[in-house]
Formats: C-alpha cells, structure tokens, sequence
C-alpha cells in the first residue's frame, strides 16, 4: 500500500481510530493484522514469505534466550530445554543463514545468473544459464535486516528475546516502517512498545510536521523533478554535458526528497501510535564531506552496517589496511543491498573510495591546517568537492545498467561514447589501432542545452535544504514561533494540492 494513495487516508484513520480504542494485547494483535493488511496489498504471497521469516527468527532469538539461561544455570523443561542443548551461536548462524539465503534468492539470484554467464566462455551463446522469473518481495531488504539485527541482538545481550510471538511479529512488520525503513533497532522498538508515548497536543503537532513535510518532499519536490531525471537517463546520447550533469544532480536531490519523505511520513505516523523512530536523514545534501554525508543520509543503515558488519570485521582496530579493506567490503555490502546490477557495486565501491580517500586526507597536515585557516572560502569549496563526488556516484545509482552509467560519466566530461574511447585505447596498447584514434573520438558533444531552465530548480533546492538545516523544523513547533508553523504548513499543503501530480510514483526505495 502506497502512502500516496486515498486507500491508505482510509486504511490510516481506521486504523488510528481502532488503534486508541483498543487496548493492550488487543491492540498489539489488531496492529499485527492490520500491517498485514498493508503489506499484503501489495501481493499476498509476501505475507507467506514474511510469516516464514518471523517465525523462524522468533524461535531463533527463543533458542539462544534458552542457551543463555541453560549456561546462567537457570532449570529448564519442554521444547525450551531441548532448544538450550545446542549452542547460542548455532541458533544465531542458522538465522543469519536463512536471512541471507531468503534475501539472496528472492533478490540475487538472477544476479548469479548474470555473473556467472558473464564469467564463462558460452556465456553469451545458447549455452548461456537462463534468468528466472522471480518476484521481489517488496522490504525484504528491510525487514531481513530487521530480523538479522534481533537475532544477533538477543545473542549479544543487547536485548532480551520477546516470549510473546505477537510483539516480535510487530516489530517485523509495523506498517510505518515495513516496506522501506527506517531500519528499527529491537531494543528502539521494544521499549516503546512496553512504554508508548502518551500521544498527546504536543505529539500530534510533531506528527503533523513530519506527515506534511514527508508528502511535500515526496510530491512536490521529489516528482516534480522525476521528468529531467528519467528523460536524460532514458536517452543520455541525446543531452548536452551541462543536461547530464544537471540530471545527475537532480537525481540526487530526486532520491533524497523521495526516501527522506517516506521516512518523514513513516515517523509521523509511528508518532501517533505512541511509537518513536530515530532521524534516517539529516539534511545530507548540506554536507562538507562524504564522511559528514554518511553521517547524515540513511542513518539507519549507516548504523546498521557499522555495528553488524565494519565492527565485526574489525573495523579500524587492525592497521590501515586492514581498515581500508574493512571500509571496502562494507560498502561493497551496502552497493549490493541496494540492488542486484553492476552499477550498484560500482556505487557502492566508488563510497568506498570516497570515504576511503577523505580519511587518509584527513589526518595530513594540509587538512588540519585548511580546517584551522580555510574559513568561508574552504568551507565552500570543500561543500563542491563533495557535492561532485556524490553526482558522480548518483549516476551509478540510477543508470538501468552499468553500461548507461559509464556513458554518461564520460558525456560528463565531454566524451561523447566512452566505451568507443576506451576500444580505441584497448586497440593501441595492443597494438592494432593508432593514438591518432583515440583523439577521434574526444570529439566533444555538440548537442545544445536544452535543460537550463532546470538549473534554478536545482539552485532553490539546494537554498531549501541548507535553510531548513539551520532553521529546523522543531524551530516553528516553538511557542513562540506557532504562527510561522501554521503559516508553513498551509504554504506546503497549497503546494501539495496544486503542484502534485495526480498520478504520483511509487516510492523509490520499494524497489531496494
């Protein structure tokens, strides 16, 4: 079910109502069912997938909490003391396992596929290894995650296994977040699940703010700069170098205010059930660095990978290489999540690198003394060097395929075809091809702008942005300020109901 459509107005005040009505285990139950129901509009097959999941987890986290005990030397009997027989660290593999075995057929198999024919010399013959038809699930990056973070939670000590199958359920599928994040840590959600925040004037207007902000990023900002976007990527040979880069920056203004909606909304919405998610996005597109970028897009992820993958592995506590390597095999994880293509592990390493880079600079002199003396001048230039290291990686991003990605970041830089370029050098290492034809085709692009008009869209998105990240919003719930949060609000529903399109796109990240 989309937050945009009028079925979930209808499903989100029915369910609100009932919600405050009911009480205790039966409101628990009730919001199990009804998140059910919104996920199972989408197709009702993924509910027999999610089910499958939780309850293989929930006697996971069951079996380790009774191991746990076993070794504490507390007595126990039935199915629990049969569980306790094996070790804790049996019950969290075989969880991870089944995640990533879930995760990897439903998302990467056709990948494999892919790779592997791409690897063997038949691959491109009627020997080839046929793609399957396979439905993707829609969260199941999510909720996996979710699911995995439980397991290796209860086998930490970080959180106590739920008894009750009912609440581990809800944490897994709680409408708000289901189908594209935040990525809720157990102990976040348990904790106001046996603690609600009392919802009350206070609690709504925050809600409020985060619901209309939520749906003014996704359908005015968000949709209406989709057209530029899609046209440019659909026909990049057809745009001129400034077009390409203006779509590519577009792209990652698209997909900030498309996810930072949802996750807007999301949080609202949890909000008024007594529920309270932390920020996934703080005002990214106005940072100074890549590191302060991922320190403020998707945080939940950002976390997520840190504590369960880049940690694990040793993070930085082996050396330099051994955190580089860390570094790069984290984000290679993280391309991989987003998608199962070639272009999301060329963004995912090209994170790596910038991260990778910005590091190794920090710690020179040069950058401790720029940071003491730069001032306005380096602190503006550090903020474009950023904003172009993350164009370049947009493009990986949203290209359907790597080869698209890699014609653009040459038309980029006035390349017309770039993997033209790169035969013709091929040929001249090897010797069957002239220097002079390399030069052939660095032609430059001759195409005239046709975009430009776009680019004042692009500058009042980024004055938007840098605003609201110095004024933030908790800034008009002030008492003081009530009139401007009024006056702001009214301003955003106009734009909402006059510059939205009626037949608005599904969020971005449902496809991840």
């Amino acid at each position: 079910m989309n937050f945009t459509s009028f079925h979930f107005v209808l499903f989100f005040f029915i369910t609100l109502t009932l919600g405050h009505i009911l009480k205790n285990r039966t409101q628990r139950i009730f919001l199990w069912i009804a998140s059910y129901y919104f996920y199972g509009v989408f197709e009702p097959f993924y509910l027999v997938l999610i089910l499958i999941s939780t309850t293989w987890d929930y006697f996971s986290g069951i079996a380790i909490d009774s191991r746990i005990r076993r070794d504490e030397g507390i007595a126990l009997s039935g199915f629990r003391e049969r569980l306790s027989r094996f070790p804790k660290k049996t019950w969290v593999i075989l969880s991870v396992i089944f995640n990533l075995c879930l995760l990897g057929y439903f998302k990467y198999t056709n990948f494999g596929i892919q790779v592997f024919n791409d690897l063997q010399p038949l691959g491109s013959t009627v020997f080839s290894w046929p793609t399957q038809y396979i439905l993707l699930p829609v969260g199941i990056s999510f909720y996996t995650f979710m699911s995995m973070s439980y397991t290796v939670d209860v086998y930490r000590g970080v959180v106590k296994a739920r008894e009750n199958f009912v609440d581990f359920a809800l944490y897994i599928c709680f409408f708000p977040h289901l189908v594209a994040g935040p990525i809720v840590r157990p102990n976040t959600f348990f904790s106001k699940l046996d603690n609600r925040l009392p919802v009350d004037r206070e609690a709504v207007m925050i809600a409020i703010s985060r619901i209309v902000v939520g749906f003014f990023r996704k359908l005015v900002l968000a949709d209406n700069i989709a057209p530029v976007v899609n046209a440019v990527f659909k026909n990049p040979e057809h745009y001129s170098t400034p077009d390409v880069w203006l779509a590519a920056l577009c792209f990652g203004f698209q997909i900030y205010f498309d996810f930072a909606g949802y996750t807007d909304i999301a949080r609202g919405v949890a909000r008024l059930f007594g529920f309270e998610f932390e920020v996934n996005f703080n005002y990214p597109m106005a940072s100074a660095s890549i590191k302060d970028h991922w320190e403020r897009w998707h945080l939940s992820l950002a976390s997520w990978v840190r504590d369960y993958i880049f940690i694990p592995l040793g993070g930085s506590r082996g050396g330099s290489f051994r955190t580089y390597l860390n570094i790069f095999l984290s984000w290679s994880f993280v391309g991989i999540w987003h998608g199962a293509a070639y272009h999301f592990v060329a963004w995912g390493l090209w994170q790596a690198v910038m991260l990778s880079v910005h590091r190794a600079y920090s710690s020179t002199r040069v950058a401790f003394f720029l940071n003491e003396k730069g001032g306005m001048a380096y602190n503006v230039l550090a903020r474009i060097i950023t904003m172009w290291a993350l164009t370049f990686g947009f493009v990986w991003f949203r290209a359907d395929q790597i080869t698209i990605g890699n014609l653009m970041i040459g038309r980029m830089y006035g390349i017309p075809d770039i993997h033209v370029t790169w035969a013709a050098i091929k040929a001249w290492i090897f010797g069957t091809g002239a220097l002079s034809s390399i030069g052939a085709t660095l032609g430059g692009i001759a195409i005239p702008s046709q975009l430009n008009q776009y680019w004042i869209v692009a500058v009042l998105y980024f004055v938007y942005e840098y605003f609201f990240a110095i004024y933030r919003l908790s800034t008009f719930r002030k008492p003081e300020n009530r009139g401007k949060w009024i006056a702001l609000m009214i301003f955003m529903l106009f734009c909402i109901i006059t510059l939205s399109s009626a037949d608005s796109a599904n969020f971005l990240y449902f496809q991840f």
